[in-house]
């Protein structure tokens, strides 16, 4: 039987070379702090999110199933971790409005990083109407890449409600935007 790299990687790590986990997540360890990053509005909490999910990764690895998608796995776990974290904090309306889109620094140009900074504040505001099964599916779908079936697949959903709550989600931020770039230009005439 052929074995994937991550695979091989994971048979080293179940055998006590626990090296090969650095190389195994090392891959995917921006793109999990991104999303929890994404899901909390907090760089500290999502450290914190995937320091567990990584934990959890690691003591749970015998049950990862050869032949299915690592990737995956480690997203779903990751996810899990950050909804765990959200309900313990019992505050997912303040969540929602932590919620920030990462843009990366323009530079010394601050024109650029004014309306870098404008549009963050724009994004942030059109995620606050989302819940947060609509930002994990949007994060996942339209910020990391994830397909239809991906997204299903870390979320344990259909991949019909997915593309539900997809079309909800962007219709949310849409008709938000479009309320925020209206106004705007009503102030401006």
């Amino acid at each position: 039987m052929w074995m994937t790299n991550e695979e091989r990687l994971v048979g080293q790590v179940l055998r006590g070379d626990h090296s090969s986990f650095e190389l195994l997540l090392r891959p995917y360890r921006q793109g999990l702090l991104t999303m929890a990053y994404r899901m909390t509005g907090n760089y500290e909490e999502a450290r914190e999110i995937c320091q567990e999910a990584l934990i959890k990764i690691y003591r749970y690895l015998h049950r990862f199933k050869i032949g299915h998608n690592f990737k995956n796995w480690v997203y779903t776990i990751t996810l899990n971790s950050a909804y765990d974290h959200l309900r313990n904090r019992r505050k997912y309306e303040d969540i929602v409005e932590k919620q920030k889109n990462v843009i990366t620094d323009s530079g010394p140009d601050p024109e650029k990083r004014l309306l870098e900074k404008e549009i963050k504040k724009k994004i942030k505001t059109c995620l606050q109407n989302l819940s947060p099964k609509e930002k994990a599916i949007f994060q996942l779908r339209d910020g990391e890449g994830f397909s239809i079936k991906e997204t299903a697949e870390i979320l344990g959903c259909s991949s019909l409600s997915v593309r539900t709550h997809l079309c909800r989600a962007r219709q949310k931020i849409r008709a938000k935007f479009e309320k925020i770039y209206f106004q705007k230009r009503e102030v401006i005439k």
